[in-house]
Order: C-alpha cells, then structure tokens, then sequence
C-alpha cells in the first residue's frame, strides 16, 4: 500500500492560477529569527528546464531571431516574421502591448491573446523565491538576486547588527543588515513596477526594475562591524585623513562579489550589460566620476552625472538612495523594521505612498512626486526618523558601548588579526583595502577579542569585558545649544571642560578620561525641510508638479528641522570622578549660557523666563490661539 504512495511533500499541487507548486524539503532561509520558506514557482505548460521557453536562458538575452524561433517552436510563424521583420528582441519583449501587436498588423484577437500569454509565460515572476519576512510578509526575489544572496560576500550581512551597539540597550534589536538589504530589494522592484504599471510612458523595463533591485540588495555590503559604529566613529578615528563611506566599500564588495562568484555569466543570462552593473553600482555610490560636482547630484546643473541610465530614466535613481530628498525604500525598510525590533510604533505607512506616487516633469527632469493630501505623512515619516534616532540610534547609552567598542578596535588595530589576500593578517583599519579581509569582518571580532589570550589585546578586552559586567561610562552631561549657536570643535570644547575643573581636581580626570559627544538630530537634510525638495500634484490635474508650502499644509508643522546635543561621558566610574567632570561640564554650560539636562530638572529655576513669577508654569503663548485656552477649559483631564 505505502510503495503505491507518493510522499506527501513531493506532490505538486496547483493553485488557483494555475501555477504547479512543488514544495522542496531543504529550501529554509532564515532571515533573522523568523523561518524563511522558498518554493520554485513552475508556470503550468512548460518543462522547467534551462532551455524552456519560459526565460530559464535568461529571455532579456534573446537576439530578434532567438525571439522569432521560440515563437515558430509554438505555432506563431507569422508573428515570428513580424517580429523580424521589427527587430523585436528579448530585451524589449516585456514592453509589448495588445494596442502594439495591433499596430503590427496581428489582427485576430486569438492571436494577439497567445502572444500576450507566450509574454507572461516566460517573464520571470514564474521564475522567483518566496522569502517570508517578518516586517513585509511573502517577498517574491529574483532568481538572480537569489544567486547574489547565496555568496559569502553577501553572507557575511548576517553577522552585522543594522543597529549596531544598540542590541545592547534594546533586546529586540537583533536584526542584522542581512534582512534588511533583502527587504530594500523587495521594496525597490515593488516600486519600480507601481511605476511601470501606472505609468507605461516611462518605458521601464523588466532590466530597468532587476537593476533596481539588484542595487536596493547590495547597497549595504560594505558595511562593516557593527554597522555605523565602524565607518563613522573608527575609521575616521585610526585614517583621519582617508574620505571612505560604506557605500563606496558596497561598490567595491558589490565588483568582487561578481568575480568571486563568477556570476558574469549569469548576469548576461538576463540580458545584463556592463552599463547596467555600472546603472547598479551609482545607484548605491552615486556617479563613478568622483570628480563630477556635488550639485550635480541634485540636478542644478545642465550636464547628466550618471552613465547607467539617461536623463529621461533619471527618476530610477530616486528609489533606492534618494540624493534629492530623502524618501527613499532604504529608510522605508528600516522605519519599519527598526520600529518592530525595538517596539517602537511606525505610523508612516510606505503601501500607501507608492500607490499616490507619480513621476512628473519638473523643471525638465522626471522626478517622483506624490500627492499633495500625503504631504503631512511626508512629514510624520521624517519625524518618525527623527524619533528613532533620539530615542535608539543616539540613545546616550547606546553612544556609551559604541565608544567603548570604538575604543576596543582602536587598542586593537595594532596587531593583524583578520586574514587578508595571500594568508596574511592584517589590521582592522586595513580590512577595507582588502576584500578578501573584509569578506570574513563582521561582528564577530567582538568575541574573537573577548576570547584572545594574546597580551597585545589585553586592553581592547579589558574594554570589552566592562561591557559584558555593564561597567559602561558614564553620561554626566548633556545640553542642546540654540538654533544657531552650534559647536563643531570637539577638542576645544573638551580642553574649556577640563579648564573648569578645581585646581585640586586636576589629579583626579585626565583629558583622556573625558569623551565629548556631538549629536546631531534632523530631519535627513540637515537644517533644511526635506519636502522644499518635494514635489506634489493635485487630482485635478495629475500632470502638473507643484511646490506645496509647509503653511499650505499645516500650522503645527515644526519651524526648525535640525538641533544639536552636546553630551560628555566620563570614562571612570567612582563617584568622586564622576562628581567632578559633572560639575566641570555644568560650569561650562553656564559660562556658555547653555541650559544642562540637569538645570532642566531642576523645579526651583527661572529657566529663561518659562515660568511666571510666582513659579507657576505659565498656561498661555504668544503663538497659542485664545480660542485654544478655551476649549482647554471645556476638557476634564
């Protein structure tokens, strides 16, 4: 009875639209925590061979006569010669429409059918992996994403925290840029196909939306341990001197990733061309030409930047990393998924953006507008960045263990420890000249130094043990400067600190006990409103871009987008140190005529005239209707 059965997970079964299923046993890819299932999709009709009709050959490559054989193979020879006879070929295949086969001279409606389902047959969508994803649900990738994923390059993301240092502060925020990178892939072919739906005048192409995709996947290989902590606080630290992002280390990952793997030839597969990897690459870095103009990047000049794709698909740029405004399928991602880590509530709601989103000809250049009812969302998703940032990625505490790790990698980088080309060990700081040393840096270096027996680390791991004991420094200032009157010189503001210490003090905290901290809140333009940068259309007429006024929106929308905090951090611990540097930093703060955190605490201070004589907070404002008061009256708190 059981040898006439087949096991139950090998039998295919079909869905309602037709598509065989078949499940496979070892097809799990986790991404973080959550299991992540994949399934080949097999559109019904065609053998899923390499050779199949249905695109396993890649049909972007496909000459007009490859083209015009596959269609005589099922009985379409006059179409084929049409498409001769028009020089139709694979890369174009995916932009034929009924009213085009029409044109052509396909008058029966049969026929024109057939074609249109020859077209579906072998697009690639029958042809992707279905990740599940805790923040977006059911993703369907790329085969050829897939085939990028599944190297060490890319691997390597899984051992990379996306938040850093803050893992230690938030217990929910274990995700790792892995996930992430897969999830602005998702996003970025979502919104690339919204567009090329709505809008099939853009010409976008299935090539035009993998790129995207491609780019959205790999735009944060070149991010090292602990994510921002290694490009932002010790590169700059140990190579001063060396201008280096992360994003041109991702370009550079992104290059050896594809000779590594040898996945040139998959590229071609899909009709992928050396201007569509560079297309990929200044999606992540900008333009290639270093020497090209800042402002070229916000289109205020004449000349096109960019060699991957013309003026007229300049719009594709604003998808992954938006250079003009900031609204991009990076932040989207990581609004979303930071906020479900560290159960902090998103109230921006991405699905609905793409759905008013609309590319219009402002100024000559094609941008991506949006309507003008979703402008106060605009501002709530930069506020929810904003959010994120005060209270996690620039959590004092967190700020604390990222300069303690900083501190660790910079004792550290002494001595060779990763191994690079040849075998050789070399420095954390010389990891980003060596891919093949950066390939295997990633988070781990925490516990291969907390491990080391080596006297050469005996001082990165007595930092690190500190912050396994939670021995951490200390925060024992902080203070916001006024618009305006921002401080950019950390060494002076360290040197006037220690000049307020009491002459008998001085013994107690040296220069190097002491770390000054600049933080730096926006909205993701700096001091500017990023939606000046935005523009907007109205139903009326969904062919006109407008400039909409922050007063056209709202009155209570904010009136400054940028603010700093100045904090300090004393290394030692006891009370008699701490009590000092926190008294020298108060003093600094009032010969500043800057209001500490403490003063602000403090409920017997006239803190600039915010309270009424008679120390009563005063319940009215210059800016505050008197129909306001009113209506207060009427409400039981």
């Amino acid at each position: 009875m059981n040898d006439r059965k087949r096991k139950a997970e090998d039998i295919p079964f079909a869905n309602c639209n037709g598509v065989h299923v078949m499940k496979k046993n070892n097809s799990e890819v986790s991404l973080g925590q959550p299991v992540v299932e994949e399934e080949d999709l097999i559109f019904d009709g065609f053998p899923s061979t390499q050779e199949s009709n249905y695109g396993g050959t890649g049909e972007q490559s496909w000459s007009a006569d490859h083209l015009a054989q596959k269609l005589d193979k099922i009985g379409l020879i006059e179409i084929a010669q049409k498409f001769r006879e028009q020089n139709i070929s694979g890369a174009v295949l995916d932009m034929i429409t009924e009213e085009q086969l029409t044109a052509m001279g396909v008058d029966k409606i049969g026929d024109r059918l057939q074609v249109l389902k020859f077209i579906r047959g072998i697009s690639e969508e029958h042809q992707r992996k279905v990740f599940n994803d805790p923040v977006h649900g059911h993703m369907e990738i790329h085969p050829l994403c897939v085939k990028i994923i599944d190297t060490p390059q890319f691997q390597r993301l899984r051992y990379i925290k996306q938040l850093g240092a803050c893992y230690f502060v938030y217990p929910g925020a274990g995700h790792n840029r892995f996930e992430h990178c897969i999830g602005v892939c998702h996003l970025a072919g979502q919104l690339a196909r919204t567009l090329k739906k709505r809008q099939p005048e853009l010409d976008i192409t299935n090539k035009d939306v993998l790129c995207v995709e491609i780019a959205g996947l790999c735009h944060d290989l070149g991010h090292g341990p602990f994510s921002h902590l290694f490009d932002g606080k010790f590169i700059p630290t140990v190579r001063p001197k060396l201008k280096w992002k992360h994003e041109d280390a991702s370009v550079i990952m992104f290059d050896y990733l594809i000779k590594e793997n040898e996945l040139r030839e998959e590229f071609e597969r899909f009709g992928l061309t050396e201007q569509d990897i560079t297309f990929v690459k200044e999606q992540i870095a900008g333009p290639l030409k270093k020497n090209k103009n800042e402002k070229l990047l916000q289109g205020d000049t004449e000349e096109w930047p960019y060699q991957g794709r013309e003026e007229k698909k300049g719009f594709l740029y604003e998808i992954v990393a938006n250079k003009r405004n900031g609204i991009d399928v990076d932040k989207w991602d990581y609004f979303a998924r930071d906020c479900h880590g560290l159960g902090i509530k998103n109230n921006f709601d991405h699905h609905r953006f793409m759905k008013f989103s609309r590319v219009l000809n402002v100024d000559g250049t094609l941008q991506i507008c949006s309507r003008d009812k979703e402008a106060d969302t605009l501002y709530s998703m930069f506020q929810i960045r904003a959010t994120l940032h005060r209270r996690a990625y620039q959590h004092r505490v967190c700020n604390a263990i990222e300069t303690m790790i900083t501190d660790a990698f910079i004792h550290a980088d002494k001595k060779g420890i990763i191994p690079g080309k040849d075998g050789k060990l070399v420095r954390l700081s010389e990891c980003i000249d060596d891919p093949v040393a950066y390939t295997s840096l990633n988070d781990s270096i925490f516990h291969v130094i907390l491990m080391s027996t080596d006297k050469e680390l005996a001082k990165s791991r007595e930092i690190l043990q500190r912050i396994q004991r939670r021995q951490l420094y200390k925060c024992v200032g902080e203070t916001t400067p006024t618009e305006g009157k921002t401080k950019d010189d950390v060494s002076k503001i360290k040197e006037e600190i220690m000049s307020c210490i009491e002459e008998e003090s001085c013994d107690m905290l040296r220069p190097n006990d002491l770390v000054v901290h600049l933080v730096y809140l926006d909205y993701g333009m700096k001091t500017e409103n990023p939606i000046k940068n935005v523009r907007f259309y109205n139903k009326n007429d969904v062919t006109k871009a407008v400039i909409l006024d922050k007063h056209h929106v709202s009155l209570m929308l904010p009136g400054v987008f940028a603010e700093q905090l100045i904090r300090l951090y004393c290394k030692k611990t006891d009370e008699e140190s701490l009590k000092i540097a926190r008294d020298s930093f108060q003093k600094w703060c009032v010969d500043k005529g800057l209001l500490s955190k403490q003063d602000s605490l403090t409920p017997d201070k006239d803190l600039n005239g915010l309270k009424t004589p008679d120390n009563k907070p005063s319940t009215e404002s210059k800016s505050t209707p008197v129909s306001a008061g009113k209506f207060k009256q009427r409400l039981s708190f």
